[in-house]
Parts: C-alpha cells; structure tokens; sequence
C-alpha cells in the first residue's frame, strides 16, 4: 500500500504547475478507486472542528474559464465528506453519498492549494448529515451540505 501512495505521490509531482509543497500536518490520502487515481494526490489531517482534505490545482482540473472545474469542485467536496463521514465514529463506517448539494462561490487556479473543511453535523445509526466549505487563497469558492447512507462498518 505504501508503494502505491508513494507512486501516486511522484506522479503527481510530475503533472505540476509550479508550487508543489503540502501545507504541515497533511498525510497523503489512499485512492478511493480509478478516478481518485486520474484525479491525483488528495491530503487530509483532521484539526480540532474536524476533517480537511486538500490538494494542489493542477491544469487538468480546470475549464475552459481557466479555473477549477465544477466538477472537480463536487469531486473534492464528495470525497472530503466521505473521509470525515467514515470517521465521524469507531469503528468506521461504511457510507455512500445520497445527497451532495454545492454553491459555487468563487474559483481556483491552477497551482493553487484548495481545501474542504468538513463540519460532521450529525452521525446516526441510519444517516450522516455534514457541512463543507471549499477555500483556495482564503476565499471560499463553494459551500456544500451532503447525506450519507450508512452502510455499515468496515472490517477490521
């Protein structure tokens, strides 16, 4: 596993656009899958209101306005709940996204640092209810509220 999170962290150094360093106190993210792997390397650490998942904007991710593209936007946000809604109890706990509603607030560019902070609302036996806002350059550029099926527990 580490072999893999070390792969994807040196291909993502060679798809740059400049500043690459990782703010303090993030641990790289293991991939959720195919996508999370065309994406790119995704960061997370968890402060004292919760979980933030970060990453580097790269030109991949942008639209034709020359900023993230709304769907890169949704992807992060989608993921970030999902990390924090895993670990929103212990064990953790399987989830899956019923609900992602997203307000587009403003933009990044490519190399800026982008990051999800994630307010677990409430965790419960059947749903977990969260809030996200999205910030690069210490503006918030979406603010995204979510519901999450819990689906049980993952295995030891």
């Amino acid at each position: 596993m580490q072999a893999h999170l070390t792969a994807v962290a040196h291909a993502e150094h060679a798809d740059h656009d400049g500043d690459d360093r990782i703010p303090e106190g993030f641990q790289l993210m293991p991939t959720f899958g195919p996508f999370h792997e065309l994406v790119g390397a995704i960061w997370y650490r968890k402060n004292e209101r919760g979980h933030v998942v970060g990453m580097r904007m790269r030109e991949k991710h942008r639209n034709l306005g020359q900023m993230m593209h709304g769907g890169m936007v949704c992807m992060l946000a989608d993921t970030a709940i999902t990390w924090a809604s895993k670990y929103s109890r212990q064990p953790a706990l399987k989830v899956l996204t019923t609900n992602l509603t997203v307000n587009f607030l403003g933009g990044a560019q490519p190399g800026d640092w982008v990051e999800a902070h994630v307010d677990v609302l409430r965790s419960g036996k059947r749903v977990v209810f969260s809030d996200c806002l999205i910030w690069a350059n210490g503006q918030r550029i979406a603010q995204v509220s979510a519901q999450f099926q819990v689906m049980g527990q993952m295995d030891a």
